[in-house]
């Protein structure tokens, strides 16, 4: 599995995209905005991961020379990925009516634009890095459309922004943290050499 997801992962998350572009055309009709969202989004984050790991590709490579980090089962840290996507994308059609998960899901399209735009600050050579391009046209105007739709219909409560982190942040940083741990290095020293390689 390990070879497989690492060669292949972009190919999974595009098959789950064509099934997201699947159900949409599908069931249009029957969804509401709440549940359309997520499954919206799971297909520009498809587009944004097929940019990301295969054209042009070297997100990853770059990641791990801001960081030092020698990802020794990348195919495994894809796994661990795919996994996270499904619960930001897909769990959250199902828990729509409670608005929420699906402010924590468009809120990748915001951390993925921070993301890539640090990143170029970082790539000396050129300012554009692997998912900008799809981030900025594609994942962003989702998730600002996204939150213009919850905002001009009143279903956002400030609470509800911290219930969104919560549910999108603590898996998301947990995850990070395995994944470094597993390929021996400190969090600490994993973080610290992002923030180096930021200030620089």
């Amino acid at each position: 599995m390990n070879k497989f997801m690492e060669k292949y992962s972009y190919i999974i998350t595009g098959i789950l995209g064509v099934i997201a572009l699947i159900v949409l055309i599908l069931y249009w009709n029957n969804m509401s905005m709440l549940e359309k969202l997520p499954i919206i989004y799971i297909v520009a984050l498809a587009i944004h991961e097929t940019e990301e790991l295969k054209l042009p590709g070297g997100f990853v490579e770059l990641v791990t020379s801001m960081t030092g980090l020698q990802l020794n089962n990348l195919g495994i840290a894809k796994f661990g990925l795919f996994i996270f996507t499904i619960y930001a994308t897909v769990v959250p059609v199902f828990l729509a009516d409670y608005i929420w998960p699906v402010m924590a899901t468009l809120l990748i399209g915001f951390i993925e634009i921070l993301a890539h735009l640090l990143a170029a600050r970082i790539n000396t050579d050129k300012f554009y890095s692997p998912g900008m391009i799809s981030a900025i046209f594609v994942q962003f105007p989702v998730a600002v459309f996204g939150y213009y739709y919850l905002l001009m219909n009143h279903m956002i409560q400030p609470i509800y922004f911290l219930y969104a982190f919560i549910f999108l942040l603590v898996p998301l940083f947990c995850l990070q943290a395995m994944i470094v741990k597993s390929n021996g290095q400190k969090y600490g020293e994993f973080i610290n050499n992002a923030r180096k390689s930021l200030l620089k």
